[in-house]
């Protein structure tokens, strides 16, 4: 497998490719999802929101685009059906935002976020079997949009 991630300021695109085994031809499903930087545990709900908000917030520098390429309504995950091996599937990222309860807004979420890695969880699937690939990529650099993007395999 194959993950190529580009960047431009406030959006990417994640190419995920699957290279084999060469006994098989097509693979049912996928299903991408962006992970928590690491440690995140919930503080409780005196702090003024409920667990359900905080699981719900993805606490990283980009999610999946919400309604696009099969991605959920938060941008957590996005589920695609099959395509053939060597096919790509393409899965649209944006900066995550801030939650109502974060201090400071975007403007401080973005600053606090700029070093993190984009944690990912991709799962693929065919028959009654599945199986998982954990990447962690570097965030993009100021000029990694000119450079042409990062590739992870």
């Amino acid at each position: 497998m194959t993950a190529d991630l580009r960047f431009s300021p406030d959006t990417g695109l994640l190419s995920v490719k699957l290279l084999g085994p060469r006994e098989v031809e097509r693979y049912e499903w996928i299903r991408v999802e962006v992970r928590n930087d690491k440690g995140r545990v919930f503080p409780g709900t005196h702090r003024g929101y409920s667990e359900e908000e905080w699981q719900r917030q993805v606490w990283g520098p980009f999610r999946l685009r919400p309604g696009t390429d099969g991605a959920d309504r938060g941008g957590r995950t996005a589920t695609q059906e099959g395509r053939a091996v060597t096919d790509s599937w393409l899965f649209t990222l944006e900066r995550s935002t801030a939650p109502s309860w974060y201090s400071g807004g975007d403007a401080a979420w973005r600053k606090d976020y700029h070093d993190t890695p984009i944690r990912l969880r991709i799962e693929i699937g065919l028959g009654e079997q599945s199986w998982v690939e954990l990447l962690e990529a570097p965030p993009p650099a100021r000029s990694a949009y000119e450079d042409g993007g990062l590739t992870v395999v």
